[in-house]
């Protein structure tokens, strides 16, 4: 089944979630991570003052190209005991079950594995690079590729974004469950950070050049739904046409609240921002509210739709760049 998308100018929803055919929930969020395009149609200059390089990112016909490309193995990966492979390799890698290390763990045996087949021409050159000042640590690098098709060595940042966006919807204007996350945070600290680096050392290829940086930001954004709304929302040129967008609803907001089919809702567990676990709907346990007993905040699922229950004071973030 797939699962609802709210579309830019209307709380009109549609399916557009191609990652839902896979049953394996891992390989969802592998097709997820693959065909999410990034959040962004441009890189935008976050630190006008500051000498940096030019930052890239990959159109939304560059990632749907790439999860075409994958998709037999994708098929393999959810119908055979390939399954364990990707498993295996996921719960391998440090802090598994945390969101961003997740991302960078699907990504991770996409880019090593699609490489070996021979569907994509970036070979891993180094992940998780640490850096260095003296013998402090002060930052990492997250994917060194070399691209064979370009004959270019790229540096990859990976981010996955589940954001709530309020008026007028400005890159400061989208946060994260946490108030002090936002957009136009994370972007500063990635141009100002990590993408300054120009050359690094690599265990197995030793000293290299990087030629060419890609912000990979994926996610989700979730769209005003109640009385904290003041103004229409107008997609930003910078938000990607197909990025997914969904509803986050005041929980202060009843009149709103009182419109969400209760008998179908349950509270996401916290991988579910990814992708939804079928599995854990017989396990649903009744969600009441009343005026003394406000939602808690976080992610639920209406049926098959995410939407998020958020405190309308927290979504107010002021331009600090």
């Amino acid at each position: 089944m797939y699962e609802p998308i709210a579309q830019p100018t209307s709380t009109h929803l549609t399916a557009n979630a191609p990652w839902e055919i896979y049953q394996r929930p891992y390989v969802r969020d592998l097709a997820y991570a693959l065909a999410c395009p990034n959040v962004l149609t441009k890189w935008f200059d976050c630190a006008p003052n500051q000498n940096t390089p030019p930052i890239a990112v990959h159109t939304a016909h560059f990632w749907q190209t790439q999860f075409e490309a994958y998709q037999q193995r994708l098929v393999e990966l959810d119908t055979t005991t390939a399954y364990q492979e990707l498993t295996r390799y996921l719960l391998k890698r440090p802090s598994p079950n945390r969101l961003g290390f997740h991302f960078e763990g699907l990504l991770s045996f996409w880019l090593e594995d699609g490489f070996s087949r021979k569907v994509h021409p970036y070979e891993t050159l180094a992940n998780n690079l640490q850096l260095y000042n003296g013998k402090q640590t002060v930052g990492e690098l997250d994917l060194i590729l070399y691209n064979h098709e370009e004959n270019l060595v790229e540096h990859w940042e990976l981010a996955i974004k589940f954001f709530m966006g309020s008026a007028p919807f400005a890159p400061v204007n989208w946060v994260g469950i946490n108030s002090n996350d936002n957009l136009q945070r994370k972007m500063t600290h990635m141009q100002t950070k990590q993408f300054r680096t120009v050359w690094v050392d690599t265990k197995d290829h030793g000293r290299v050049k990087i030629d060419k940086r890609y912000g990979v930001i994926k996610g989700r954004f979730f769209l005003p739904q109640s009385s904290c709304s003041s103004q229409p929302f107008t997609r930003p040129n910078w938000l990607t046409p197909s990025f997914p967008l969904h509803e986050w609803y005041d929980e202060r907001d009843e009149a709103n609240l009182t419109k969400i089919d209760m008998t179908t809702l349950r509270r996401a567990h916290y991988i579910e921002w990814f992708t939804k676990r079928r599995f854990y709907d017989v396990q649903r346990a009744q969600i009441n509210w009343s005026e003394t007993s406000l939602p808690e905040t976080g992610l639920y699922f209406e049926g098959n739709r995410p939407i998020v229950i958020y405190p309308e004071q927290r979504n107010r973030a002021t331009d600090e760049f």
